[in-house]
C-alpha cells in the first residue's frame, strides 16, 4: 500500500493497493461527509479483500473530506466529479488492465454523472443516491436565498452544493451505461430508500440488486458488511 497527493487546484489525498501494473483495478467513490475508509473501515476492508483476489485498488478523499484539501463546506457535485475524473485519468496511467468503480451513497451519485464518460468495465453501487434531488431534498428542503453557508447535521454545506444536487440527474445517467452492473442495497435502509435501488437496476441493460435483509445504509453488522465485500469481490473478480 502506498499514498500520493494527486493535485486539482488542491489536495486529493490517494491511497494505492497495487497487485501489479497489468492487473484488473477497481477505484472508489466515498459518501457524503466519509472518506477513502468509510463507516467500520469497509474501503479499507475491501482493498485487502481486492488485493487477495489479485485486483488493485484505488480509494481516495474527495477535496473537502478526509485527509484532502479545503473545508467541507467548499464541496460540490461539480468539484467531487472533477476530482473523480483526476483519479480516473491516475489510475488508466498507472494500471493497464480493466477497470472497474465503486460508488458508495453519494458517491454512487458522482459515479453515474461520469460513468459515460468513465466507461469502467464493471459498475458497483453500494445504496446508491442515484434519486439525489429526492434524497438530498428531505434534510436540504428549500436553497436559502440569504445564506452562503448553511448547517446540515453539524456541517456547513454552500448554496453552489445544495443547487447541484437538487438539480442534477444521476438516476437518468443509468440507461447510458451498457456494461454489467451489481447494486447492493439494505432493505431497512433509512437514508435511501432500497425501492430507489429498485427503480435504478431496470435503467441498465445488464443490471443486478442484491438485497441485504434488514441492514441500514452503510452496513452496520459484521455479518452484513462481510457479505457486502464477499460479493462485491465476486462481482469484479467475474467482470474485470
Amino acid at each position: 500500500m502506498r499514498t500520493v497527493n494527486l493535485k486539482n487546484k488542491g489536495k486529493i489525498f490517494t491511497v494505492i493497493n497495487s497487485t501489479g501494473k497489468n492487473t484488473p483495478v477497481v477505484v472508489m467513490f466515498h459518501g457524503f461527509t466519509g472518506s477513502h475508509v468509510e463507516a467500520h473501515f469497509i474501503f479499507a476492508r475491501l482493498s485487502k479483500a481486492l488485493e487477495k483476489a489479485g485486483i488493485s485498488s484505488v480509494r481516495f478523499d474527495f477535496r473537502g473530506s478526509g485527509n484532502s484539501d479545503w473545508p467541507f463546506e467548499k464541496m460540490t457535485l461539480s468539484s467531487e466529479i472533477s476530482d473523480a475524473l483526476k483519479v480516473i485519468e491516475y489510475t488508466r496511467r498507472n494500471f493497464d488492465n480493466k477497470l472497474g468503480v465503486l460508488g458508495l451513497s453519494m458517491g454512487g451519485t458522482i459515479a453515474l454523472l461520469t460513468v459515460e464518460r468513465i466507461d469502467p468495465d464493471a459498475l458497483c453501487l453500494w445504496a446508491p443516491a442515484a434519486k439525489n434531488k429526492e434524497v438530498f431534498s428531505k434534510g436540504i428542503p428549500s436553497v436559502p436565498k440569504d445564506l452562503r453557508f448553511f448547517d446540515v447535521g453539524g456541517i456547513r454545506v454552500s448554496k453552489e452544493f445544495t443547487k447541484e444536487v437538487l438539480t442534477f440527474d444521476a438516476f437518468d445517467e443509468a440507461k447510458k451505461y451498457k456494461k454489467p452492473t451489481l447494486i447492493i442495497h439494505g432493505t431497512s435502509d433509512q437514508s435511501v430508500p432500497f425501492e430507489h435501488s429498485q427503480s435504478l437496476v431496470k435503467e441498465f441493460k445488464k443490471g443486478t440488486l442484491l438485497p441485504i435483509e434488514g441492514s441500514d445504509h452503510v452496513f452496520t453488522s459484521y455479518d452484513w458488511s462481510e457479505r457486502v465485500i464477499a460479493e462485491t469481490v465476486k462481482f469484479f473478480e467475474n467482470n474485470l
